[in-house]
């Protein structure tokens, strides 16, 4: 057994013996890393639509990932060099079945394979044109975010097996409130943080460097920090993107793979052992204290447990409100987007009149195509230029929640300290649900009935007038009803994240008292037992 996988095996027997399970996910990352025959593995994260998989198809050279305009990638997917094309669906059961390339879809694809029904664990696929890349491998991770929220715990659970992360954000949107929590999460894990700014077609030469200049900025003021960043396109002529991502990144990984391999498990391990000894330092003071004071901590914590419903209720009324509000607060600040497209629609439904020279049932059909047509460009456009403010209710419940399980954390550490005079280590607290995907534009209409009966022996010189009037108030009034519409998709997909998140603190909240609960459970005859563990584990090299 060599000297890190005694550490590991101690803190295995430390967290089995305080039923710590909150670390069974950092310990099996480690094991992972330790004995480890392949190489690195570089993930990539980020919302759902940030282009990972149309990055992941342009590097490799090959669209054997799905792309398109619903989330699709379900399931953990890696991408490593091989000497043919191959693929493999690794299942939860533990079959394992080789598939042709063709139908890696069939289970990676939320379309095909909706919530994962199909059981899947991983799809490993080899590739040919990966040589040049080895030993790295690549992971392509469901979008966070998306409107499936089990795609987004999917990515979530696979964090601590990060090796080197890439963090994928769209060019034109960058860094995101929940973009630096997902860069935040990731330091537990790894080193090795680069962002990826996808997209980089849409912007001019100036505008990237603005860009870049603002996401440094960011990353310097909120995270104190100086990350590696890279603009991509999958577009022909930005292929010198790809080319300075392979030098400056790749390549270096790739010659200096095995120590990049060491820096990232010595990494893991350190955070690992650090959480163990926290937990360990209380348990300890515990087991050494009075009864008196080991009674007064637990009377404390089981009255925080007897308040637990009062804290979920307010969070789940909190969670209300905020959504309640986002419809109307939305339509409240659409009202000058809705009058210019109104205007906008009248001006050019108005000049396309002047172009049809049609009978009416021609012209009523001409109406709908267009009106169609104009609708859904424009209101995409509404819906892209206007997803921050959609999703302003849902930056308000993150940092609420962050602030309401920050509060229970520093009033449950004021506990432990009064009673066992033990200071605990504030660590963050990782609501991590994204911002949801803009949804897909959606314009139906309803018509009068009548008009449609009579087109066709309504003589066009006495009703095109009257008829024209009619189809521009119709005009107008579909544009406010889809707007609306829009609104009240958003608002339903800020809702449903809004949910989750309240659901992951209510979580977080019970997992925090029910540890300190565990390292109540400690007594004198497990000092020497407690000691130890401190000892060998603060002794280890990592």
């Amino acid at each position: 057994m060599t000297k890190r996988d005694a550490i590991v095996d101690r803190v295995a027997q430390v967290a089995k013996e305080l039923r710590l399970t909150n670390l069974t996910p950092q310990i099996a990352a480690c094991l992972e890393s330790l004995h480890a025959t392949s190489g690195i593995d570089v993930a990539v994260f980020g919302r759902f639509k940030a282009g990972k998989s149309s990055f992941l198809n342009h590097l490799t050279g090959r669209d054997v990932l799905p792309v398109g305009v619903v989330p699709l990638t379900a399931v953990i997917t890696r991408l490593r060099a091989g000497p043919a094309e191959r693929a493999e669906v690794r299942f939860l059961d533990g079959r394992v079945n080789e598939i042709p390339l063709a139908e890696v879809g069939l289970y990676v694809g939320e379309k095909e394979n909706p919530d994962n029904t199909k059981r899947v664990a991983s799809v490993e696929i080899e590739l040919p044109s990966l040589q040049p890349v080895a030993p790295l491998q690549f992971v392509d991770t469901p979008g966070l975010g998306s409107a499936f929220i089990h795609n987004t715990e999917v990515a979530l659970n696979w964090l601590p097996r990060v090796g080197a992360a890439l963090v994928a954000v769209s060019a034109d949107a960058p860094l995101s409130e929940r973009d630096l929590a997902l860069l935040e999460e990731l330091r537990r894990h790894t080193p090795k943080i680069v962002l990826l700014l996808t997209k980089a077609d849409l912007l001019t030469e100036a505008q990237r460097n603005e860009v870049l200049d603002f996401v440094r900025r960011q990353l310097r003021q909120k995270q104190n920090a100086d990350r590696p960043v890279f603009f991509y396109s999958i577009k022909p002529e930005f292929a010198g993107l790809k080319a300075a991502l392979e030098r400056d990144l790749l390549k270096p990984l790739i010659t200096h793979h095995e120590e990049a391999a060491g820096q990232i498990l010595r990494h893991k391990l350190a955070s690992l052992v650090e959480q163990t000894l926290n937990y360990l330092r209380v348990a300890l003071a515990a087991a050494t204290q009075t009864d008196a004071a080991r009674q007064a901590l637990r009377e404390r914590l089981a009255d925080e447990r007897g308040q637990f419903e009062l804290l979920r209720e307010e969070l789940s009324a909190l969670a209300r409100q905020w959504s309640a509000s986002a419809l109307e607060d939305s339509l409240r600040r659409l009202e000058p987007a809705r009058a210019a497209l109104q205007k906008k629609i009248t001006a050019e439904l108005d000049a396309q009149f002047a172009q049809w020279h049609l009978r009416l049932p021609p012209l009523l059909r001409a109406w709908r195509e267009w009106s169609r047509a104009f609708l859904l460009r424009e209101l995409s456009e509404v819906s892209r230029a206007q997803q921050p403010m959609f999703c302003e209710p849902l930056q308000k419940a993150r940092a609420h929640l962050a602030r309401t399980l920050r509060a229970f954390q520093d009033r449950l550490a004021g506990h432990v300290k009064t009673a066992l005079g033990v200071s605990l280590t504030p660590h963050e607290f990782a609501l991590e649900a994204g911002d949801p995907s803009a949804p897909p534009v959606d314009v139906g209409y309803a018509f009068d009935a009548a008009l449609e009966i009579v087109a066709h022996i309504l003589p066009m010189a006495l009703v095109r007038r009257p008829v024209e009037r009619i189809l521009l108030r119709k005009a107008r009034y579909e544009t406010e009803k889809d707007l609306s519409r829009l609104a009240a998709t958003w608002s339903d997909r800020v809702a449903a994240v809004i949910a989750e998140l309240t659901r992951q603190a209510e979580q977080l909240a019970r997992d925090e008292l029910a540890a300190l609960e565990r390292m109540l459970e400690q007594t004198k005859s497990n000092e020497s037992e407690l000691r130890a563990a401190i000892k060998d584990l603060s002794a280890m090299p990592l």
